[in-house]
This record gives structure tokens, sequence and C-alpha cells, in this order.
């Protein structure tokens, strides 16, 4: 699942995105040590990690995963921003009577004006709004 999304987002860019670790000869090496080289008590990827220390800074080596995220936060402040002002807008919201359209104006002011981060409620919004324009009131 994730191998696909890297190789669709990254082709989308005009990447070229390696997998290492997947080499055949790399896993089976990998498939061959002993548990208490890749698992050391709640440390994962134990032997990578010793390996990788003398390579990379230990910020680096240490961090915990961290996915590739889409950037909502940017959009809806940037090139999304008109969108997500008329279909949030306070007339928009009060056509369907689903949500209060006072406190989605304030999450969408605080989230213009950089004050509080509320990417994901507002994504969820307006991709609901955005889904009930077309599937429910035709349009």
């Amino acid at each position: 699942d994730i191998l696909y999304k890297v190789d669709r987002a990254s082709m989308a860019a005009s990447l070229e995105v390696r997998v290492p670790f997947l080499n055949r000869e790399v896993v089976h090496f990998t498939t061959q040590l002993p548990l208490e080289l890749k698992l050391r008590g709640l440390t994962t990827k134990f032997l990578l990690k010793k390996v990788a220390a003398s390579l990379l800074p230990p910020g680096i080596v240490q961090r915990p995963k961290k996915g590739f995220n889409m950037p909502v936060a940017y959009w809806l402040t940037g090139e999304l921003k008109t969108l997500v002002q008329d279909m949030l807008s306070p007339e928009q919201l009060q056509k369907h009577g689903l949500f209060n359209p006072a406190y989605v104006a304030e999450l969408l002011r605080q989230h213009l004006e950089r004050k509080r981060d509320h990417r994901k409620l507002l994504w969820t919004l307006l991709m609901f709004q955005l889904w009930h324009e077309k599937y429910l009131t035709g349009h």
C-alpha cells in the first residue's frame, strides 16, 4: 500500500524513489539476523540504528517514523483559500443546517490568521461540503 502511494506521489513530482531496504540481498541478510539485533527492548531496527549512529546526526537516527503528509494547512491558506471560504461560508453552511456557521467561521478565521492549526477539521468540513454539493444537491 505505501509503496504504491510513494510511487504515485514521486511520479507526480518527477522524482525517482529508491527502496534500498527491499533489495533481495538486504532482505535475505536481515531475515537471518537474530531477533535481539533487530529488537532491543522497545527499540526497533536496533542494528540499523547502531550502524546509522556513526553516519547520521542523533536527531535523524532517534526520531520516530514520519510519514509524508499532504500540505493541507498550506493549501487552505493558499490555492484553496477562496474555495474553502466559499464552501464554508455561513450562507453555504446554513443551506444544509448541519454545522454551526459561527463555530466554523471562527475555526477558519483562526487558521487563516495562523493563530491555530485547524487543518484537519477544515479539510474534513471542506470535503464533506464538496461531497454534499456533488451527490446530495446535484450541483
